[in-house]
């Protein structure tokens, strides 16, 4: 989840939240908060969240039934709409107590950007451009793992996103 390092690491479960959730829904919830706990020290202040954020979704839909429609319906309804977003979610994007439309877009979204990278250019290449994106600047990252930058990954993503959802 990037920023400073926790002083305890853990997943606190809301039971209310967490009871009506779906078997698969738990699943996927528990998985991505257990990735931030296992993967927090391959990241920084510097980790973009969708990357951060993507990753934990990745690593908790990935050998799921789930497709892009069914766990990306709020980026489908605004695709279908108006196109793909301009961009890669901001940080502020995945901030609680705003529209929770918007932040589930973040969240849709990164995880597409992070299954498109996973599915282009290897697990692997995800892995080390997330471990790399904590430890310098996000466009090295991304030319060290993937040899590719910001707007040629954009354009991939927004290209994905007509395909999968428009």
């Amino acid at each position: 989840m990037g920023a400073a390092p926790a002083p305890a690491d853990r997943v606190v479960i809301n039971p209310a939240g967490y009871a009506e959730l779906s078997a698969a829904g738990r699943s996927v919830v528990l998985t991505h908060e257990v990735t931030h706990v296992a993967t927090r020290s391959a990241t920084s202040a510097s980790t973009p969240q969708w990357l951060s954020e993507g990753f934990a979704d990745w690593a908790a839909y990935r050998g799921t039934p789930a497709t892009p429609a069914e766990a990306a319906p709020a980026l489908g309804r605004a695709v279908r709409a108006g196109g793909p977003p301009p961009a890669l979610p901001a940080d502020a994007a995945f901030a609680f107590g705003g529209d929770a439309e918007a932040m589930a877009r973040a969240y849709e979204g990164a995880w597409l950007a992070c299954r498109l990278v996973a599915d282009r250019w290897g697990a692997e290449a995800l892995v080390r451009l997330y471990r790399d994106a904590g430890r310098e600047p996000l466009p090295a990252a991304l030319e060290g793992a993937l040899g590719t930058d910001l707007p040629a990954l954009t354009r991939a993503w927004q290209e994905a996103l007509r395909h999968e959802l428009g």
